[in-house]
């Protein structure tokens, strides 16, 4: 079989420029694609003119828009006309739904205009007054306005939140009301004190504590307190039922529970079961620390326990039941 090589050769040069100008469409089609994915969507308006593209208004579309270049938006929305945009020195106003798109235009004319136009007094909206002035009026509808005030009822899931009404993007969802609670009163110490009492007036035998190296004096206190627990509880009733001024004081911390404090002042001699020679008829500051049931976990004493004790002393106990 005879094989001219001459046809063979021009036969795949001409493949060849094909095969290279199929890469090149292929190369450009991508790389036109990838730019026009990349290109941002054209910002939608809407152009009024006079029978002149020389002459067009260039108006927004969106509330976004409108806010984005400077237009005033009133944040009502009035039914069967919608939310008001205003700008100064521009002869229409804008209104939009509460979906933040343009529903009509206001138009506004200080001359004398042919019908439909109509000849009207000030406007007002929402208690604003937006033209002050009689003029000539002309209200073209893009949509229907009587649904212009529609709430939206469900949470829109692309966020939306019209930039006229909302200071906050997401919450198109409406709000349900909260009923309003009235605060639970705080109750005066005084009255809690008397719980306390009765607490103690009933207690089991009681032991009393301290967390720190204790002085001679708060050992005094603690070795006649447990020496006598089973009538601790009395004596430290006695004491509680006494306290004069009282007053909620900060709270703490006890086996990782928070404790109410109550602080008031007690006379020195009901403490004579507890310390012998305390000095008579002295006030002395006494703070305890009780838990929700109203028992007492903690308390503290201020005050000079003998003659020659210091007038800023302080001695904390812990108390607990007998086991």
């Amino acid at each position: 079989m005879n094989i001219n090589l001459d046809k063979l050769k021009n036969t795949k040069v001409i493949i060849g420029i094909i095969a290279i100008i199929l890469i090149i469409g292929f190369v450009v089609g991508l790389y036109s694609s990838i730019i026009l994915l990349k290109s941002e969507p054209e910002t939608s308006y809407f152009a009024l003119n006079s029978g002149s593209s020389d002459n067009a208004f260039i108006l927004p579309t969106t509330s976004e828009l409108a806010v984005a270049e400077g237009w005033e938006g009133q944040g009502l929305c009035i039914p069967g006309r919608g939310k008001f945009a205003t700008k100064e020195t521009t002869p229409y106003i804008l209104t939009y739904n509460t979906a933040g798109q343009l529903t009509s235009i206001y138009l506004i004319s200080k001359d004398e205009m042919p019908s439909p136009w109509k000849l009207g007094e000030n406007l007002i909206a929402s208690g604003t007054e937006l033209i002050d002035y009689q003029h000539w009026n002309l209200l073209v509808h893009f949509d229907n306005p009587l649904s212009a005030c529609i709430t939206l009822q469900s949470k829109n899931t692309t966020g939306y939140c019209d930039p006229i009404q909302c200071d906050l993007r997401g919450s198109g969802e409406r709000a349900t009301p909260t009923p309003y609670i009235s605060p639970t009163p705080t109750p005066q110490a005084s009255s809690i004190v008397q719980k306390v009492t009765a607490n103690l007036t009933s207690s089991k035998p009681l032991n009393l504590n301290s967390d720190s190296d204790p002085d001679e004096i708060s050992k005094m206190i603690i070795n006649n307190a447990n020496g006598n627990s089973a009538n601790l509880a009395n004596v430290l009733s006695d004491i509680v039922s006494s306290l004069q001024n009282t007053e909620y004081v900060s709270n703490t911390w006890i086996d990782n529970v928070s404790h109410k404090g109550i602080k008031g002042t007690v006379n020195s001699d009901l403490l004579q079961g507890l310390v012998s020679d305390v000095p008579s008829s002295i006030d002395l500051n006494l703070t305890i620390w009780i838990n929700d049931d109203h028992h007492i976990k903690r308390l503290k004493i201020e005050g000079a326990l003998s003659a020659s004790d210091s007038s800023d002393s302080a001695r904390t106990f812990e108390l607990s039941e007998v086991e």
